[in-house]
């Protein structure tokens, strides 16, 4: 179903390597060096990358394009660690609801959720949402990296 060789290239940590499985050519994923980057999924859907044992789940919040009035900004990190419990997900759920619901009662009509967090600042977020801010949350080089390799990466 899937193109092993593009699957296998993909990889940005060499995680997913061929293997023969009772003589069919298949794919073999060594847990200890994936990060759920979800890298493999565009070239083979049915790759398994929701493992609670070995993922976790992280939000980020904010980031925009630029546009002819405005710089590119980048989104930060708001939550970390999240149990990766699919199908339904209910802590991550949780926590974006609990976003949204804040965004919703304090957000102005037709305001961004990043032109709103630059409104009333990154500690007041943290604040009015009662998220934890932790040492994770600074997005420093050595920190980053831990913050990575935790959290899955869904685009759309």
């Amino acid at each position: 179903m899937c193109e092993r060789p593009a699957v296998v290239a993909r990889c940005p940590v060499a995680a997913i390597r061929p293997a023969l499985v009772n003589g069919k050519p298949s794919l073999e994923v060594d847990e200890k060096k994936c990060i759920c980057c979800g890298a493999c999924y565009p070239p083979c859907p049915p790759m398994q990358i929701n493992d609670p044992e070995h993922s976790k789940i992280a939000i980020w919040v904010g980031g925009k394009n630029s546009n002819a009035r405005s710089k590119p900004t980048f989104h930060k990190l708001v939550a970390a660690g999240l149990p990766n419990n699919a199908p339904r997900w209910p802590e991550a759920a949780e926590v974006v609801k609990k976003i949204l619901r804040v965004y919703k009662e304090d957000g102005r009509p037709w305001e961004r959720m990043i032109d709103w967090i630059d409104r009333i600042g990154w500690p007041r977020f943290f604040e009015k949402t009662g998220l934890p801010f932790t040492k994770y949350h600074i997005d420093d080089w050595r920190g980053s990296r831990v913050n990575l390799n935790a959290s899955n990466h869904i685009r759309f």
